[in-house]
């Protein structure tokens, strides 16, 4: 139970960590870096994403079902973002799957194109990955909490 509440907590806290980044400039963090401001925000939240994986769970099964879904989960969310469900900033469209340049950003951006857009108009964040990430560390976390209240009754 208290290895549930920990990863919903700290799942909270990693997602109010990628607003800061979002809406907030770590300037000095990139300076010192050499890298750019959207490489830097995905280190830092891929690193808490897999530290919260390391201290609630540290299985190579449950690393494996939140790295696929932090790939698969945000690109489910095209559909929502381009029917105008939500949306995210603009200027967070980094998302490296559809990042220009790559094969699969290159087919997204023909068909996108085609269709009168700009795929980057979806502004897909690449810090939403490390978010489904965590989110799967709750999943994980709550089923085992739950199968573990089934086994005592």
């Amino acid at each position: 139970r208290n290895r549930a509440l920990v990863a919903v907590l700290s799942t909270a806290l990693i997602i109010k960590l990628s607003e800061f980044l979002e809406t907030q400039q770590l300037d000095a963090f990139v300076t010192n870096t050499n890298l750019d401001i959207g490489m830097s925000n995905l280190i830092i939240m891929l690193f808490a994403a897999l530290a919260q994986w390391a201290t609630l769970d540290g299985t190579i099964a449950a690393l494996l079902a939140a790295t696929v879904t932090s790939i698969g989960g945000p690109l489910s969310e095209l559909p929502f973002v381009a029917s105008g469900c939500w949306s995210y900033l603009p200027e967070a469209a980094d998302y490296l799957p559809l990042s220009q340049g790559t094969a699969l950003g290159d087919i997204v951006g023909i068909f996108a194109s085609g269709g009168g857009g700009d795929y980057r108009d979806l502004a897909l964040s690449s810090i939403t990955g490390p978010c489904y990430f965590a989110v799967t560390m709750d999943a994980i976390a709550l089923g085992r909490w739950f199968d573990a209240d089934d086994d005592i009754m």
